[in-house]
């Protein structure tokens, strides 16, 4: 649990020298078992949409906010709130899910390129 956390700890600082506007980060097993989340975001219970997306739904509701899939690609995908709530951004590793909450202003695709790389490092830890 702590190189977990310490995983996470080191991709916030990463996207704050970035610019990389990351609000909030999860990590989940592939069972949906929240293992790790920022103090910032609460996914207690609420995983289950990220199974849902991965499996093909184009829309999603989190914490009472619409998101449309608007990409889904090797990377990962990204559901955007089309009022300007942000952007939900998931990315899969061996073990289990990265997901995130970026703010508007963020540049989704970036965010997932910049999130699948600490997911590599993820990879057979949970």
């Amino acid at each position: 649990m702590d190189e977990i956390k310490n995983i996470i700890e080191e991709l916030g600082i990463a996207a704050l020298e970035n610019n990389i506007k990351i609000a909030g980060v999860a990590v989940v097993s592939d069972s949906g078992n929240l293992i790790f989340q920022t103090s910032n975001w609460d996914l207690t219970n609420k995983t289950h949409f990220i199974f849902e997306v991965i499996k093909g739904a184009t829309s999603f509701v989190f914490n009472d906010i619409e998101f449309s899939v608007v990409k889904t690609a090797a990377e990962g995908i990204i559901g955007t709130n089309e009022s300007g709530m942000g952007h939900i951004l998931i990315t899969t590793f061996q073990g289990g899910v990265l997901v995130s909450y970026a703010m508007p202003q963020a540049d989704p695709p970036k965010g997932l390129l910049f999130l699948k790389s600490f997911a590599a490092k993820l990879n057979g830890k949970l």
